[in-house]
């Protein structure tokens, strides 16, 4: 998506700052876990998330979270601010109008799943996911049901690699930030510059 305007950063004050932040406005507790877990592998690395508000999470809520943190916090140029949701829950009028702001702002992206979280989690584990499943809470019976013990984000996370390389592979219009297609996730885009910076900066 073209980006033509950057109206989230704010001016530098001219210290230098070693460290490129990530902020990441999520769903859920599950994905504030898997991205924090990321800050041990470099010091050149933070992610700052966007706290949640009770159960409020739909997409106009995640923007008014992001409003709500952004001036109390320098976004400087080389930070980006990730949206990660669903598609389970919310209509896809309010996911059109979040993907809409994420085009106009440089550093505003944004990483779907269809219909979880729980789908990238799965491309993080050496099998496929199955085609006769499609629901979100069948997605989620799976993930607890693939290793023993269940999903422990120590586990997983360190095999980021190969999920964001699986999920690339399973996607049928990687061109596009909407997973049309159950069992799809964007999340490997948010992965492939995480990736990138933590492999430069190790």
């Amino acid at each position: 998506m073209p980006k033509t305007e950057n109206r989230a950063y704010k001016k530098s004050t001219g210290k230098h700052r070693d460290a490129r932040c990530f902020f990441i406005v999520a769903e859920g507790e599950r994905e504030e876990d898997y991205f924090l877990w990321f800050e041990k592998l470099s010091k050149r690395i933070r992610v700052e998330i966007i706290a949640r508000e009770g159960k409020a999470s739909a997409p106009k809520h995640m923007l008014t979270r992001l409003q709500k943190f952004l001036p109390e916090n320098a976004v400087q140029p080389g930070d980006q601010i990730w949206f990660v949701l669903d598609v389970d829950h919310w209509q896809r009028k309010s996911i059109e109008e979040l993907r809409s702001l994420c085009a106009v702002y440089e550093s505003w992206n944004i990483a779907i799943s269809n219909p979880c979280f729980e789908v990238w989690l799965l491309f993080h584990l050496d099998r496929p996911i199955p085609s006769n499943i499609h629901k979100a809470k069948e997605f989620k019976q799976l993930l607890g049901e693939a290793t023993s013990g269940g999903y422990q984000v120590e586990r997983f996370a360190p095999l980021i690699e190969k999920a964001r390389i699986s999920a690339r592979n399973a996607d049928l219009t990687p061109d596009h930030d909407y997973p049309d297609h159950v069992g799809i996730t964007k999340v490997y885009f948010l992965a492939d510059e995480l990736v990138q910076f933590l492999g430069q900066n190790r």
